[in-house]
């Protein structure tokens, strides 16, 4: 690897307007007097003269390798096992991935020319460098090292008292299940493993908790924002120990273990009631089990609060006010639709309403609202509880999806006959929501006569405020916000803390396409149009693209182009 000559750090932080000249002096007198026992960086820092990724960003220019952010989202963790974990501790650096023979490999200070040969030694590949803040290397060695650091099921659980977190242990439902605890699926280590991984979860905001048997480890990841990130990675041996616990909180049969198993943990995390629904696999390194998080007490967001743009709310909340037609959320798995359903329907609630709603499951409790939970074994499908429901004359009416022909025909019939349907839908854009529903069965006509409107959205992960940092878009950058939304000076980006657990983000929000058909585009619909020309006629009807409205939420500093582009087509 060729490092080019080193530029002086003080004079190129002042090249680049990160400090003052008299700020330099000062941090070369506090280096002087400490005999030159600290790096210029390091004091620069202390005294917050500027922060430590202006430091390393400034390192990179100087010696001529790439700048990085790195996170524990980032890194592969086979790849970080290809340095022994002692050798990763003490000369701080963290491999991120290995391309066509190619390590690259994050360090904090580039200065140290003879760290990759060192690298290329003990792991036969070539070696990039790339120059990162010390404390993202040090969040993410602190996430993937393997070993004891890596899990302490006491320093997790040692403080946790009943009052912050307690699961409900349902009773033993036959002696097979009896014999699985028995073995190890109920001993103290277990337990305080198992709470520890729920209550960490609870605590992190997660939505889902993972956990993933392989060949020599038991990995548990947890979904935060949309993103998985490793947490855990308890003993390999733990893995059939763990497996039962969980089995016998959800009140599954342990003779089952062939076969995909659903259950339930009820739970309490400080003083709210908390409900896991369990997905249980059989795998061939064991089973993996997920379990998604659903707050008994949450309540439905209220719409402002979803990341609509002003004009975007006004046109749904006129939408979800009509007397009847049939309007659609819609967007991939995990996009917020039952969020804004079950908000929607809030708003809607009156004592001179009937509100129902068909759902597979109830994820939430609405007040003043008549919840279905469909038993598909059972027989009570969203069909039938659709034909069943409409005899007792509901004035509106939600179907948390819409996942046949025959309940888009049912729901779309009920619009005709005088109710507004809510619905939701899997479908990539609002335009070709119209063609999906012709697809599904539904006549052209009555699509064109029943749908009102649709709502497509996605979810992008929120800039940490506590920590995001502003730049100067390069031109690139500048080019795409200014074709869709105008002049644009300054846009941010992630940075990382100990709020966001250095990952920079914090939460999500929408983004949103509404469409409502005007005339012309409803008699097109009727005559079943391509969805090229429904497309057009969309756009020229007043629809806003999907990321259009990303890119506004760009422009304002509350999400980052990678976000969008990464949920947009």
């Amino acid at each position: 690897m060729t490092v080019l000559e080193r530029k002086p750090l003080g004079q190129s932080l002042i090249g680049r307007g990160w400090i003052q000249p008299q700020q330099l002096e000062l941090a070369l007198r506090e280096q002087r007097t400490n005999n030159l026992r600290k790096l210029l960086g390091e004091i620069v820092v202390e005294q917050k003269f500027c922060s430590e990724a202006q430091v390393a960003q400034t390192l990179a220019e100087s010696y001529g390798v790439p700048f990085a952010r790195v996170s524990p989202r980032l890194a592969d963790p086979q790849i970080v096992c290809l340095l022994p974990k002692d050798f990763l501790e003490t000369q701080q650096v963290i491999p991120l991935f290995l391309v066509e023979g190619v390590l690259t490999v994050a360090m904090a200070e580039p200065a140290n020319v003879f760290l990759p040969e060192e690298i290329e030694r003990l792991t036969g590949h070539r070696v990039q460098v790339v120059a990162s803040p010390a404390a993202d290397i040090q969040a993410t060695l602190e996430a993937y090292l393997p070993g004891e650091r890596m899990f302490v099921v006491e320093d997790f659980a040692a403080d946790l008292t009943a009052e912050e977190f307690a699961v409900v242990v349902p009773p033993v439902k036959s002696a097979a299940s009896a014999a699985g605890d028995a073995t190890g699926g109920t001993e103290p280590p277990v337990i305080r493993l198992v709470n520890a991984c729920l209550f960490g979860a609870l605590d992190e905001g997660a939505s889902d908790v993972h956990f993933e048997p392989g060949h020599d480890e038991l990995r548990v990841r947890y979904r935060i924002d949309g993103t998985l990130v490793q947490r855990m990675s308890p003993p390999p041996r733990m893995r059939d120990a763990v497996a039962a616990r969980l089995r016998a909180l959800a009140g599954l049969e342990a003779s089952a273990r062939r076969l995909p198993q659903e259950g339930s943990i009820r739970a309490t995390f400080r003083s709210r009631p908390i409900t896991f629904r369990v997905n249980l696999m059989p795998g061939h390194h064991g089973e993996t089990i997920v379990l998604h998080l659903a707050e008994d007490d949450h309540g439905a967001p209220r719409l402002e609060r979803l990341g609509f743009g002003y004009e975007t709310l006004k046109q749904w909340r006129k939408l979800i006010a009509r007397p009847s037609g049939l309007v659609l959320v819609v967007g991939p798995s995990g996009s917020g639709k039952r969020d804004t359903l079950y908000s929607s329907l809030h708003e809607r609630r009156s004592a001179d309403l009937n509100l129902c709603a068909i759902e597979d499951p109830v994820e939430q409790t609405l007040a003043g609202v008549n919840q279905f939970q469909v038993d598909e074994k059972g027989g009570f499908t969203f069909p039938a509880a659709l034909r069943a429901l409409l005899r007792q004359e509901p004035d509106v009416l939600m179907v948390s999806w819409m996942r046949d022909g025959e309940t888009a025909r049912l729901a779309a019939q009920a619009a005709m006959t005088g109710r507004l349907v809510l619905g939701a839908l899997h479908a990539t854009d609002a335009p070709s929501t119209l063609t999906r529903l012709i697809n599904l069965g539904v006549e052209p006509y009555v699509v064109g006569a029943t749908v009102a409107g649709v709502l497509a959205q996605r979810l992008v992960r929120r800039l940490c405020p506590a920590c995001k940092e502003s730049y100067q878009p390069a031109a690139s950058e500048r080019r795409q916000i200014e074709r869709f939304v105008g002049p644009c000076e300054t846009l941010y980006r992630a940075r990382g803390c100990e709020r966001c657990h250095r990952v920079g983000y914090l939460s999500r929000i929408g983004i949103h396409e509404l469409l409502i058909p005007d005339d012309a585009l409803a008699e097109r619909i009727s005559q079943s149009a391509p969805l090229a020309e429904l497309r057009e006629l969309a756009a020229k009807a007043g629809m806003k693209s999907l990321r259009v409205d990303g890119l506004e939420k760009v422009k304002s500093g509350i999400t980052t182009l990678d976000e969008v582009y990464r949920v947009t087509v």
